[in-house]
C-alpha cells in the first residue's frame, strides 16, 4: 500500500506540472492515439512521455475564463491553498461541467482535505466524462481501500490497469485486495452507478 501511495503521489505531482494554456483542439483523436501507444509501449522514457502527454491533453481547456480558472486552481494546489483551489475548480465546473479534468482536480483537492464523500462524487463524475481516466480510477481505488471496501477498490484498480498497464504496484495491490475478499460482483462494482464504466 505504501508503494501504491507513493506512486499515486507521483501521479499527483505529474498532474500539477501542466498549466492549462492551450485550446482543446481534436483532443479525442490525440488521446485515442496516445492511449493506443501507451498500451504497447515498453521503454520507460516513452511510457513517461505518453503519460505526461495524456495528462496534458486532459488539462487543456477551451476558453480564456476556463483556462484562467484551471491555471489558478493548479497554482493554488501547488501552494497548498486547498480551500481556494476547491473554489476555483468549482467555478470551472459551473462554467464548463463537461470538462472531466475539472472534476478530477476538485476530487484530488477534496481528497487532500479529507473529504472522501466529496472526492468520490467528483471521481464518479470524472469517469462518466472520461472513462479511460486511470488517475481517477487509481484515486477511487485508494479511497475505497481506505474505506475498507476491497471489492470496489480492486475493481477501480483493475480499470486503472486496463487503461494504463504501467502503473507501479497495482498488481500486488489488486492481489492483496482480492485476498481480503475483494471480488466485486454486484451490478455497481465501483459505487458510481452501473453505467459509469465497463470492466
Amino acid at each position: 500500500m505504501k508503494l501504491l501511495q507513493a506512486c499515486l503521489a507521483g501521479v499527483l505531482g505529474l498532474m500539477l506540472c501542466f498549466a492549462a494554456n492551450a485550446q482543446n483542439n481534436g483532443s479525442n483523436t490525440v488521446l485515442d492515439t496516445l492511449f493506443a501507444k501507451l498500451q504497447t509501449a515498453t521503454d520507460p522514457s516513452a511510457i513517461q512521455s505518453l503519460e505526461s502527454a495524456i495528462w496534458e491533453q486532459w488539462t487543456m481547456v477551451p476558453g480564456d475564463a476556463q483556462r484562467q480558472l484551471m491555471a489558478r486552481g493548479i497554482a493554488e494546489m501547488e501552494q497548498q491553498e486547498l480551500e481556494s483551489a476547491a473554489v476555483s475548480f468549482t467555478k470551472l465546473i459551473e462554467l464548463s461541467p463537461e470538462l472531466s479534468e475539472a472534476w478530477n482536480k476538485r476530487a484530488t483537492v477534496r481528497w487532500l482535505l479529507g473529504d472522501f464523500p466529496g472526492s468520490l462524487a467528483d471521481i464518479c463524475e470524472t469517469i462518466k466524462r472520461e472513462p479511460r481516466h486511470f488517475g481517477a480510477y487509481s484515486g477511487l481505488g485508494m479511497i475505497r481501500a481506505q474505506m475498507n471496501e476491497p471489492g470496489r477498490a480492486a475493481a477501480a484498480f483493475e480499470l486503472a490497469k486496463k487503461y494504463n498497464p504501467h502503473i507501479v504496484g497495482l498488481d500486488a495491490e489488486i492481489a492483496r485486495l482480492k485476498a481480503l475478499g475483494g471480488d466485486a460482483s454486484d451490478d455497481d462494482p465501483l459505487g458510481c452507478g452501473q453505467h459509469t464504466a465497463s470492466r
